[in-house]
């Protein structure tokens, strides 16, 4: 299936006690068409159950560390939770699949 939707942009930022934090949480993403790129200025990984096609490339025009998804197929309405790890700490949000 063609991708309609654009990446969902996921800013990561650091809280006062380091954790990193998402924009959004959850963050929702739609099944089948939609991927999700978070992005932050300092270095951090996600970690998602399950999901494949999960990448960490560098920097790109808009942040200096991303991480990106494929798609999720998963039904809608299904909240997932995923991990982000930074400065040794992690934090656990939630992403949901629309349709």
């Amino acid at each position: 299936m063609a991708n309609e939707h654009p990446d969902k942009v996921v800013r990561v930022t650091l809280n006062d006690k380091g954790l990193a934090v998402p924009d959004s949480d959850p963050v929702r993403v739609k099944k089948d068409t939609q991927k999700v790129k978070w992005g932050a200025e300092f270095p951090f990984s996600i970690e998602i159950s399950g999901a494949s096609s999960m990448r960490s490339g560098g920097n790109d025009q808009e942040f200096s560390h991303v991480v990106k998804s494929g798609t999720f197929d998963r039904p809608a309405g299904t909240r997932i939770k995923y991990s982000i790890t930074a400065n040794g700490q992690t934090n656990d949000p939630d992403l949901e699949i629309e349709p």
